[in-house]
This record gives C-alpha cells, structure tokens and sequence, in this order.
C-alpha cells in the first residue's frame, strides 16, 4: 500500500499524459480554427517535468514550517484550517506562483508537465518523511488528490489566462477551489466521516480526467 503513496503520482502523470494523446483528435476538433497549428507540439516536455521537481526542492524546506501555522485543534473550522495549511493550501500556493511568474507564457501541457514533477517529488517526499503508521488518508486520498491537482490546477490556470470576464473569474475561483476541497476531503476523513471524504476525493478526480482531452490546447 505504501507504493501508492510512493510513485502513484509519477505514474498517475505517466499513464495520463499517455492517455491523453489518444484524446487528440477529440482535442483538435474542439480547438478554435487558426489556433491548432500554432499551438501543436510534437513531442511534450519532459525537461518541464525535471524543472517541476528541482522547483520543488526549496518549495518542500518551506512548506514544513508553514505547514505549521495552523495549529492541530478540535474545533471543526481550526482543524480545517490545519489540515488545509498542512497538506494543501500552500503546496497550491507555490505552484500558482510558478504559475503566475516564470510559467506564465507556457502553453497548458507543459503546465501540467511542471505540476506533474512539483507534486510527484513533494508526494514521495512527504511519504518517505511520514513517522509511525499511515492512515487510508495518507496512503490514498491524499496522493489521489494531488493527482487531482496535477490536472486541474494547470488546467484552470491556462483557462483563466485565455479567457475574460466572468469566465476569467470563474476559472480563477475554481483555482482557489481546489486546494479548498482538498483541505475538505482531509477534515472529513479527519472527522471519521470517511465515506464523504472518499466521495469527495473522488468528485475532484473525475473532473480532473474530465481534462485530459483539452491537454494537446499548447502554446
């Protein structure tokens, strides 16, 4: 079991962008006309990958004591808020800087590319640092839902840059969303409400495969 939490996000990463070539007609179908030729790309990024994981090293030293600013308590929205700090809330925030900054021109696979290596070596980081025994949180909802952001995150980011209005503002809000439903799933599972919590997880997973097919929109 422990193996998911090791290498299920690296391999989650591998077997979708796999998966998403065979969604490319389906993508190319769906682009604006004009826009295909010049956003096509032979092969993906993978040095976008190693980028994500090297940016990843100094964001996992910081994490730590951030994580810690929330203190653990018993009160619902206090142990949200710990629970949020801890495992979602600024992993999102660090990728949404790189997002924002030095990533801000990059067409939407090589987004997902850089977020695959982020969360893979943030994921194998905080299973190898886990002490005493992981609990189904640990060894599966949170590496699926980081597989979930892995996706959606670049995927939103790319819509909220192409887009204006209120579609620019939905995009951005579904961003902030993520994290916020991660932190979710993580006080339900918390509160013994474990069924909420898998359902929950599971809701953000099928949106993120919902976007596969428009992986191939590249810059």
């Amino acid at each position: 079991m422990i193996l998911f939490s090791l290498f299920g996000i690296p391999v989650f990463a591998l077997a979708a962008f796999g998966l998403e070539r065979w969604f490319s007609p389906l993508a190319a179908a769906a682009a604006p006309e004009g826009r295909e030729e010049g956003r096509a790309e032979e092969r993906p990024p993978f040095w976008h990958l190693l980028w994500g994981a090297l940016f990843a090293v100094p964001c996992w030293f910081l994490l730590r004591p951030l994580g810690r600013i929330f203190p653990d308590s018993y009160r619902p929205f206090l142990l949200y808020l710990h629970l949020l700090g801890r495992d979602h809330l600024f992993q999102a925030g660090f990728l949404a800087l790189a997002f924002f900054s030095f990533l801000r021109a990059a067409g939407l696979r090589r987004l997902a590319f850089f977020a695959a290596g982020y969360l893979s070596l943030l994921g194998l980081g905080a299973a190898l640092a886990a002490r005493g025994m992981q609990d189904a949180y640990e060894l599966f909802l949170l590496p699926s839902l980081r597989m979930s952001a892995l996706l959606l995150l670049p995927f939103l980011f790319a819509r909220a840059r192409e887009e204006a209005g209120l579609r620019q503002t939905a995009a951005l809000a579904l961003f902030v969303l993520v994290p916020l439903a991660g932190g979710l799933t993580a006080f339900l599972y918390a509160r013994s409400w474990q069924l909420w919590a898998g359902a929950s997880a599971l809701l953000l997973f099928g949106g993120a495969l919902a976007c596969l097919p428009y992986l191939r929109d590249t810059r």
